[in-house]
């Protein structure tokens, strides 16, 4: 009898548990297995851009040597890179050196690729900042 209790007890929490995950996912989204970020910056005619990289927000600065491309990347799938607070640091340093130096062109937010809160409230306060 007392078996039976704990064997139902176990269920119930599993069952419970289970409902507390699901409803954390819908909140925060699907979020990959290893998700890192990077910041990359071409000058005019590079291409680089890797196959893993999805871009969340791009900034384009004309200056006299040409115009230069700054993105804000999610890299799937590899260890190493940058956490996503750091990297936007890094693009908003980089960022307010070339507006210095020359003159913004165009800063874009690709919303489709943003797959959480996280990365909603980091892309739009950085593309806020890059505006002023």
């Amino acid at each position: 009898m007392i078996g039976i209790l704990i064997l139902a007890a176990a269920g119930y929490l599993a069952w419970r548990n289970s409902r507390i995950i699901a409803e954390q996912k819908d909140k925060k989204g699907d979020v990959p297995a290893v998700s890192s970020y990077t910041v990359q910056v071409e000058r005019q005619a590079e291409t680089g851009e890797g196959a893993n990289a999805t871009p969340l927000l791009e900034a384009v600065y004309r200056e006299a040597e040409g115009t230069v491309q700054v993105r804000l990347s999610r890299v799937n799938g590899t260890i190493g890179e940058l956490q996503l607070e750091h990297a936007v640091q890094i693009m908003e340093h980089t960022c307010s050196g070339l507006a210095s130096k020359g003159e913004t062109v165009r800063i874009a937010a690709f919303d489709g690729a943003i797959l959480n809160e996280e990365e909603k409230q980091a892309v739009v306060r950085l593309e806020r900042r890059l505006r002023r």
